[in-house]
């Protein structure tokens, strides 16, 4: 495998202008500051790329403006933001033709935020991480000429949660997804509340628990079944089923 740190040089070297993508509902855990120290010592410009916005509210979206600068909201899925993100990068290339780099950690959406530049799919697109192979230069309008990479942004051992919170890594490949659901609630308990419709007790297994015996997902002998049901919330997570436009920015520790 390349040396990710030696990718992300690259990228950072060959082009004028750096978009990091990160996923609006926890803005803060999917940037980069190290990342980000590299761009602004070699004088790039930086455009922080807030994606999947959709998934949280206009008052979530005022506050993460105010720590993240420039920044530009799309929703690839709802194809928003498009024109506005273009008018930043040139805005920030001063209206030159330039090559633009986009980084960030697997699945937060770069070959999306491609898409929604060009305007049609150039950059092939998956569900799981792992899906951009090598890197690709892809012309978009304006005679902007983007560089997609993998997901080159490394996660550590100890990152499985986090890997898990953005979509990097398949449900179906966890473990224990009833450990992990179970801090999903814990961590953002009011959303799952008004997800569920159901009033979350402190107890974050319990209230797994109930939820998966209102829902009938059962063991033989009738016992909830939270692997299965664990699962299930981790996937619905990741494919942003679970949001209700409304996630809480500061979890609860």
């Amino acid at each position: 495998m390349v040396n990710f740190w030696k990718l992300v040089n690259n990228v950072i070297r060959d082009a004028d202008v750096l978009l990091l993508v990160l996923d609006a509902r926890f803005p803060v855990r999917s940037r980069n500051k190290e990342l980000e120290q590299k761009i602004t010592n070699q004088e790039k410009k930086l455009i922080y790329v807030i994606n999947k916005c959709d998934l949280v509210t206009g008052k979530d979206i005022r506050e993460i403006s105010k720590k993240f600068d420039p920044s530009v909201f799309v929703s690839s899925k709802k194809k928003l933001g498009g024109t506005l993100l273009f008018k930043e990068i040139m805005k920030q290339a001063g209206g030159k033709p330039s090559v633009v780099g986009v980084i960030g950690y697997p699945n937060v959406g770069k070959s999306s935020v491609i898409n929604l530049l060009k305007g049609k799919k150039s950059a092939s697109v998956s569900s799981y991480s792992g899906h951009t192979r090598g890197v690709q230069f892809i012309s978009a309008k304006g005679k902007l000429k983007l560089i997609d990479t993998p997901g080159v942004l490394e996660f550590k051992e100890k990152d499985l949660y986090k890997q898990i919170l953005m979509g990097s890594i398949n449900p179906q490949h966890i473990k224990e997804p009833d450990y992990f659901a179970s801090l999903l609630i814990q961590d953002y308990p009011k959303l799952f509340e008004k997800y569920f419709k159901m009033e979350h007790n402190d107890d974050a297994f319990e209230f797994l628990e109930e939820i998966a015996l209102k829902r009938n997902i059962l063991k033989k002998g009738g016992e909830p079944d939270l692997m299965r049901f664990g699962r299930t919330i981790l996937q619905d997570w990741q494919t942003g089923k679970i949001h209700d436009n409304y996630v809480d920015l500061n979890p609860k520790k």
